[in-house]
């Protein structure tokens, strides 16, 4: 489906691959042709430009208040580790937000919806989508807080690994895994692996091991 509404995507010079590579995708679907810019633009961006397409990048963005005004309608690309940015920009009136960690196939297809100039979202959505985003951004930082260790062994446990097996690859005792699950479990606020497990995978850490589609929602 063609689309008349123009793209502007902005961006931070680490993530300028992924920016061509996304502009690229839009073009190729016939449905705008996008122009990429520096993140630092952002601030004069207007609805003449069309739709801004802002690509978060790590740990998210410090928004100044002529980057808010500049949010009016765009969309939001973005992990975990910027969901305070996606909050406060839907807050400022963007359009959407998307997670990064899709696959890019399916990320197209998210761009493309949201991209459409006749999509749009009412207010109860955005609140409901800011209180997901929200509760998996605190989930993602506790996931964080997690030691090398602690990780590994949740991983292997996500993995479907038991506390016997976990032994013998971490080459420790089985009292020790035990007691690194009890700190996993007291650190994650959670009352059993299952838990541990599935707010690991919510969080899009797991994609490290795992290449599967992680949503913060869908969006």
């Amino acid at each position: 489906m063609t689309l008349s509404s123009t793209v502007t995507v902005y961006t931070t010079h680490s993530d300028r691959e992924f920016a061509n590579a996304i502009a690229a995708g839009i073009s190729a679907r016939a449905y705008s042709e996008p122009q990429t810019a520096d993140m630092s633009l952002l601030r004069h961006h207007t609805s003449d430009h069309g739709r801004a397409l802002v690509l978060l990048p790590l740990g998210g963005v410090d928004w100044q208040v002529k980057e808010l005004s500049a949010l009016e309608g765009s969309v939001l690309v973005g992990d975990l580790s910027s969901g305070n940015s996606m909050i406060r920009g839907l807050a400022a009136g963007a359009h959407a937000v998307l997670n990064s960690q899709l696959p890019f196939t399916s990320l197209l297809d998210e761009l493309q919806a949201a991209i459409n100039p006749n999509s749009a979202r009412s207010a109860h959505d955005k609140s409901s989508l800011v209180q997901r985003i929200r509760l998996r951004t605190e989930e993602f930082a506790r996931i964080s807080s997690l030691t090398d260790r602690e990780f590994e062994i949740v991983g292997l446990l996500y993995g479907g690994s038991n506390v016997d097996s976990i032994a013998r690859t971490a080459h420790i005792a089985p009292t020790t895994v035990r007691a690194h699950i009890r700190s996993i479990l007291q650190k994650l606020g959670v009352h059993s692996q299952l838990e541990a497990c599935a707010m690991l995978r919510r969080s899009g850490h797991e994609a490290r091991r795992h290449p599967l589609e992680l949503r913060i929602g869908r969006f």
